[in-house]
């Protein structure tokens, strides 16, 4: 089924690892019937964490897409790798997301990773809720880690539930603030409850912050919240909308992925109050004339789709796009902005996980995939002939800790440079060198886990063993001192021999970190065709 773009929402899960984003994705898939039972990242058959290497290390290792249906609405789901290590594949998500939704736990309050996908949403304008995790698990804290979000970001942090637990309370159940009315899981079915007594007072509280919050988004509800009449539902719902897309308002919802609780109510709000594709974040194109303009998403326009993110297993090859602008289909010619080559497009897919579900179209605002785009790269911009632009590449970090790697066994150089060729495919975050010096192999990426992993995928995938070792350093040693040296070159092998006299004065350059090399010789006694021969021995 082909969605329209007011009906999609591309949403990406960011947080620490371990925060419960992967874990949060399967309960929305559960809850839309997406998939038929729960799974557990400790049971390595979640639909995020499919491949085999998530599996042992039980943490997401590349972003995944996950699309569900709810209310006549696409929401496409991007799972994040909380280790900072693949941290690459957070920027593509971003890329292909027009919201966010920060997730941390109720146990551990405000993390670095919450800290570094705030400065990421940030540097990108782009609308986030936050959500808090496992507040059905023992020692956490609902309140507290709003609190300490409250102070940490400010006012602009907006509750959208309370929950049902007290201090240092496990909550069982859920209170909606803008509609309040209490809910709680049974049998991973929700069931309406009446609202707790005791909470009366905080949800009033609650409401008013949020009454307040949306009086700010325009002039016509600031005058009606001062004359201290009630916004109806619509009116509450248009202002957080508007608070949520102008940065002003992030709202705050919180559950527990294993019960499924919350995970109804965080859809309704990821549909009535995050942007759709048309909404989200503005790019710039560049035109083949060098110039930038401001690019306009349009399902009416010639179709443009940006490629971020490739997948290549033992399966074949899938380029992850986001449409966006009209509408692609299988076989379309479309020219590759960074080759300016022409690509027929091959099948196209919905993917869930692992799972590919061919398409006879994506249109605009959608998330897809093309198969067997063998000259595609991840970055690439796939436009109509009519119209070439190319989108700004993905700002991925520089490499920062490099390891040599050698094959267990001697002349497999050549598999291993072809397997990681291969995975540079996949990852493009990290970069291979031969080092002519110290003729090693050197690898460098974002740490020692990102290696690791690809030490694993070269023998799972590749069947060849590797080992890391250290770098080794080519240390040079610099002039300190002027010294004179002579070399003398005789060869008699009858008739006329050889015979060379050469004097060379070495001086240190404080200017120049590069060899300079003249010449002092009188009254060309050495012909000039010699020269360039002792230069080059010098080198």
């Amino acid at each position: 089924m082909s969605y329209s773009v007011q009906n999609i929402r591309n949403v990406c899960l960011l947080g620490h690892s371990g925060s419960g984003k992967t874990a949060l994705a399967e309960s929305l898939l559960y809850m839309t019937g997406a998939i038929d039972r729960m799974g557990r990242c400790a049971d390595g058959n979640t639909v995020c964490d499919y491949d085999p290497e998530e599996v042992k290390r039980q943490i997401s290792i590349s972003a995944a897409v996950a699309p569900l249906d709810y209310k006549g609405c696409r929401i496409n789901v991007l799972d994040t790798p909380g280790a900072f290590d693949f941290a690459g594949e957070v920027m593509e998500a971003l890329r292909a997301a027009d919201a966010a939704i920060i997730v941390c736990s109720a146990k551990d309050g405000i993390s670095v990773g919450l800290e570094k996908a705030w400065r990421y949403c940030e540097e990108r304008n782009m609308p986030r809720f936050l959500y808090i995790s496992k507040t059905d698990e023992d020692n956490s804290d609902y309140n507290q880690t709003f609190e300490a979000l409250r102070a940490r970001f400010g006012k602009k942090i907006a509750p959208l539930v309370v929950g049902s637990g007290g201090e240092r309370e496990k909550g069982t159940g859920i209170i909606d603030v803008l509609n309040k009315r209490a809910y709680e899981m049974q049998d991973l079915k929700r069931v309406e409850i009446d609202v707790p007594a005791d909470k009366a007072d905080v949800i009033a509280e609650f409401n008013d912050a949020l009454k307040e919050s949306v009086a700010e988004t325009s002039e016509a509800f600031m005058d009606k919240f001062f004359s201290g009449e009630d916004f109806t539902y619509a009116e509450m719902i248009q202002g957080l909308r508007q608070g949520v897309r102008e940065l002003s308002l992030f709202p705050v919802l919180c559950g527990s992925a294993v019960n499924c609780m919350g995970s109804l109510m965080l859809m309704d709000d990821i549909v009535d109050l995050l942007p759709n594709p048309m909404e989200g974040n503005y790019h710039k194109a560049t035109r083949q004339d060098g110039e930038t303009e401001e690019f306009v998403v349009s399902p009416g326009g010639v179709p443009t789709a940006f490629v971020f993110k490739t997948i290549s297993d033992q399966y074949g090859k899938y380029s992850f796009v986001k449409v966006l602008s009209g509408t692609i289909t299988p076989d379309m010619a479309m020219v590759d902005a960074r080759t300016g080559a022409s690509e027929k497009l091959g099948r196209l897919y919905v993917m869930r996980g692992k799972k590919a579900t061919e398409v006879k179209e994506l249109g605009c605002g959608d998330i897809g995939a093309i198969g067997k785009m063998e000259r595609v790269k991840t970055g690439d911009t796939l436009c109509d002939p009519r119209k070439v632009v190319a989108l700004k590449n993905l700002p991925f970090a520089e490499p920062c800790y490099s390891v040599a790697i050698v094959p267990k066994t001697r002349g497999q150089e050549d598999k291993i440079a072809q397997g990681l060729n291969k995975l540079n495919e996949e990852d493009p975050t990290f970069h291979v060198t031969n080092n002519a010096e110290t003729h090693q192999m050197v690898i460098s990426g974002a740490g020692d886990m990102q290696v690791d992993v690809l030490v694993s995928k070269l023998k799972s995938r590749f069947n060849v063993d590797a080992e890391l070792k250290p770098t080794r350093v080519p240390y040079r040693e610099k002039i300190r001192k002027t010294v004179s040296k002579q070399g003398r070159h005789k060869k008699q092998t009858g008739g006329s021999g050889q015979f060379g006299d050469v004097w060379i004065r070495f001086e240190p350059d404080p200017d120049s970190e590069e060899m300079v090399f003249a010449e002092e010789v009188f009254g060309g006694s050495v012909p000039k065709n010699f020269f360039p021969a002792v230069e080059k021995g010098l080198r």
